[in-house]
């Protein structure tokens, strides 16, 4: 190749397919109206509305409530002894009751209940020993699977990032991501 006015030979550019390339010239009339004539001939196609449906787990989020040593009031009284064999005959009917309409899915329903308040107990007051129990981890075992192995089945049906960072609270310098052999792992008591 022979060149008039120097020794640099020009360089092509490298186009590459789906990405963004800077503007370098403005595009002449000419084109702009091919681009228009091409676009006029497309048909217009109407998309159809789909309509989406979304469903949420009965779970509700816990509420939270302060250990009297951090908030400085009392511990509320607890019932007296004429409410407390008033309190227990509910109790006993609620149980009988819960045990007549028990199914799966009301079953699993429950246990995350219970989880749920007992985990916020827990938050709530995690130097609390009558709060939690310690459990140690296997071989091989994450958060979940030790959960599945002390509660059972019910734990497939928790919310998977809410029990992880609360359980991380509560377990400050335990990586539950990444259980080893051996590690302690704080979980609440129900």
């Amino acid at each position: 190749m022979f060149m008039a006015c120097g020794n640099d030979s020009p360089v092509a550019k490298i186009i590459v397919v789906n990405q963004k390339m800077p503007l370098t010239e403005w595009p002449d009339s000419t084109y702009i109206a091919s681009l228009d004539s091409i676009l006029a001939s497309e048909p217009v196609v109407a998309k159809k509305e789909v309509d989406a449906n979304l469903t949420m787990k009965g779970f509700k989020a816990p509420g939270f409530k302060l250990p009297p040593s951090v908030t400085g009031k009392p511990d509320p009284k607890k019932s007296t002894k004429s409410n407390s064999g008033n309190a227990n005959a509910a109790k006993k009917n609620n149980i009988l009751t819960a045990k007549s309409n028990d199914n799966g899915s009301g079953n699993a329903e429950q246990f995350a209940n219970k989880f749920s308040d007992a985990l916020s107990r827990l938050q709530s007051d995690p130097s609390n020993s009558s709060l939690y129990r310690t459990v140690e981890a296997k071989d091989g075992d994450d958060l979940f699977k030790l959960l599945r192995r002390t509660y059972g089945g019910g734990v497939n049906n928790l919310p998977r990032f809410y029990v992880l960072s609360a359980l991380q609270s509560v377990n400050a310098g335990v990586a539950l991501e990444h259980l080893n052999a051996g590690d302690k792992v704080r979980i609440p008591k129900i």
